[in-house]
């Protein structure tokens, strides 16, 4: 028996398991009494357990086994948890990462000191878990580097397959007669190149990750930052299923993780201050992704206390050598990016997230590293946005894919609010459209519309809907809602100013996609 290739594989499986208790375990510590979720808790740690049974690696089993004895009283209602008993098994977690990576080796100084003292509390009962908190320093984690990505078992097999038939394809090449050759030759090649587009499709895909994936890698750090600064701290996000390229996701995860650190450390108050201010207990971060034109648009907000305009105020003073006149005479997203100077700072004393001489200059170096740039907006007691815009080289975008004369253009699905034929709509309707052929330049007697396409309002910053007229109009035929790989649009359909990338459709057909906000 080839133990390495089974360790191997122990070592993979059991990694996987792991990340997924840690999701567990921090939505187990909001909702304690779940016994559904101790249950798959039990489940995860007992798989764990077997495997490494299996593979004499005592120490991991019998760590694996402890945990599994508290989480069954739990699971049973016998003992009813607490957040410090949460606590322990996800350092248990952390502890078991170590361990399988090491394929069971507990050698280290650190790991040892740790395996005591995890151990010898698992070995009492959870009725009996004394609180150290206060005595004990709470390391923040920091989030893992993206190192590989979920890829459905579909796809693969669809790879294979599309790579033997282009494989075979040159075989089949037919005998043909002189007359032939060119005709024959020509059909050979574009079928030859439409298959090519639909594998370069396919394998495109493979590069890109769920904007929800990335930012499942931060709910510890998150978790750990706000018992550390004693916030109740929820974490949302818009737009997850937007799909980006992972090279450019993983450059983002040192400036996301300081975005979230200030929005913890300084922005979120503790939760009697937001009780008193009439606030919620819990503290809100949302990440909304979307995708503008070609590029991707990334807000970063907190309902917090909002950026202290005097700390602002007097580095503009005092650095600045600016009169309050001046000041006062600022537009609002010049004012608040004085923050992103290097020789700014409002930290008062040294803290693990503000003391370290790592500013939000920072920040703004990696997003101009991408080409990218960010805004600020901050209102007092209301909170603050970080708006970062980024190059987009490459995403996977569902759109309503539609024909307009001779082209085949789309638009974004959750810009289209809805989509009516055009005998469903009424005679009062039928002439506030906007003209879309015309600003394209598309023959209006070569066009038979038959579909009306309803675009959704536009949103303010804060979310508040606009008040303008939704725009309408009309298309000659529906082709479908499908994903698209959008590529840059190119010099000369960006001087247009009304494309937002070309799409490719799985088929390896070509489809524009419009810019709404250009329009």
């Amino acid at each position: 028996m080839d133990l390495e290739k089974y360790k191997k594989i122990f070592v993979q499986e059991a990694s996987k398991y792991l990340d997924e208790l840690d999701i567990v375990l921090i939505r187990a510590e909001k909702d304690l009494t779940n016994l559904q979720m101790w249950g798959e808790i039990h489940g995860k740690i007992h798989s764990i357990k077997g495997m490494a049974k299996a593979l004499s690696m005592e120490r991991i089993a019998g760590l694996c086994h402890s945990m599994e004895e508290w989480c069954k009283q739990f699971q049973g209602g016998d003992i009813n948890p607490s957040g410090d008993a949460v606590q322990l098994l996800i350092d248990g977690t952390d502890l078991l990462k170590g361990l399988v990576v090491r394929k069971n080796d507990v050698s280290s100084p650190e790991n040892l000191k740790e395996w005591d003292r995890i151990t010898v509390r698992l070995a009492n009962s959870p009725d009996e878990l004394v609180k150290h908190v206060t005595s004990e320093v709470r390391l923040v984690s920091s989030p893992s580097k993206i190192d590989r990505i979920r890829v459905d078992y579909s796809l693969i097999e669809e790879l294979l397959a599309r790579s033997q038939e282009i494989m075979l394809l040159e075989k089949r090449l037919p005998p043909l007669s002189q007359d032939q050759i060119s005709t024959g030759l020509r059909s050979w090649i574009d079928n030859y190149m439409s298959m090519l587009k639909g594998l370069h499709f396919q394998l495109a895909r493979l590069r890109l990750m769920p904007v929800n994936d990335f930012v499942y890698l931060f709910e510890k750090t998150i978790r750990d930052l706000a018992r550390k600064y004693n916030r109740d701290v929820e974490l949302e996000v818009v737009g997850g299923e937007l799909q980006v390229d992972i090279g450019l996701l993983d450059r983002l995860r040192e400036p996301f993780m300081h975005l979230l650190r200030n929005s913890i450390a300084h922005g979120i108050e503790p939760p009697d201050e937001r009780v008193k201010g009439g606030k919620n207990q819990e503290g809100k971060i949302v990440l909304e992704a979307d995708k503008r034109g070609d590029s991707l648009v990334l807000k970063v907000s907190d309902d917090g206390r909002g950026i202290d305009r005097t700390a602002i105020t007097k580095y503009l003073k005092n650095k600045r050598s600016m009169s309050d006149e001046e000041i006062s005479r600022m537009p609002d997203d010049e004012f608040f990016n004085a923050i992103l100077n290097v020789d700014f700072s409002s930290a008062h004393g040294t803290t693990q997230l503000a003391g370290r001489g790592i500013g939000m200059d920072v920040i703004a170096r990696a997003v101009g590293y991408l080409n990218g740039s960010m805004t600020i907006h901050s209102e007092p007691s209301k909170g603050t946005q970080f708006v970062i815009r980024l190059p987009l080289s490459l995403s996977i975008v569902y759109a309503i894919v539609f024909k307009l004369g001779e082209y085949t253009l789309s638009i974004p699905t959750s810009n289209v609010a809805s989509i009516e034929t055009t005998e469903a709509t009424s005679s009062e309707q039928s002439g506030a459209f906007y003209d879309l052929g015309d600003r394209l330049g598309i023959d209006a007697h070569t066009r038979k519309p038959t579909h009306i396409l309803k675009l959704r309002q536009p949103s303010g910053i804060n979310g508040a809907t606009a008040r303008e007229t939704p725009v309408r109009f009309a298309v000659d035929a529906i082709i479908g809602n499908m994903p698209l790989m959008v590529m840059p649009s190119g010099e000369l359909l960006a001087r247009a100013g009304s494309f937002a990338g070309v799409g490719i459709i799985e088929n390896g057909d070509i489809s524009i996609l419009l810019d709404i906000d250009k329009l």
